[in-house]
């Protein structure tokens, strides 16, 4: 099996990203970085982790986080559920990791997967799912309420 930590690899992973996200992501520190479209204040983050790769969408907003939480709440949708239907777009036919929700060490509010896969390919569809399912739920959208 590859290793995520391999910087090649990343390389491998970021060259598979559709241009709109590429133009967001950074390769830094043996992770890749993407600021979140719409400009939100939120980013993606890939790492290497055992048995393949943490997704995690990332905010120090707590309004943000709340926001999203808020319409999974009202909706009664699961992140996997979502995430799954995102994927089935993309032509992915496998497994969905479980989601977990929590705030870090550093105050941040994450919402992360640990990907079973090491595969390049398969890791840019799964952001790709992911960025998809987030845009669509509470705030992420970059919508401005005093419009």
């Amino acid at each position: 099996m590859r290793c995520l930590e391999d910087e090649h690899t990343m390389n491998e992973i970021y060259d598979q990203l559709p241009q709109s996200l590429k133009s967001l992501a950074d390769i830094t520190g043996g992770a890749i970085t993407m600021k979140a479209p719409h400009d939100v204040d939120a980013w993606y983050e890939i790492s290497p982790t055992e048995g393949g790769c943490l997704l995690a969408l990332m905010t120090k907003d707590r309004w943000l986080s709340e926001s999203i939480e808020g319409d999974l709440e009202h909706t009664g949708d699961e992140l996997e559920e979502l995430f799954e239907e995102e994927l089935v777009e993309l032509d992915w036919d496998g497994a969905v990791p479980t989601f977990r929700h929590f705030r870090n060490e550093q105050r941040e509010y994450v919402f992360s997967c640990v990907w079973p896969s090491a595969a390049p390919a398969e890791i840019a569809v799964a952001l790709q799912a992911m960025v998809v399912m987030f845009t669509e739920l509470g705030d992420m959208g970059g919508e401005d309420e005093e419009d």
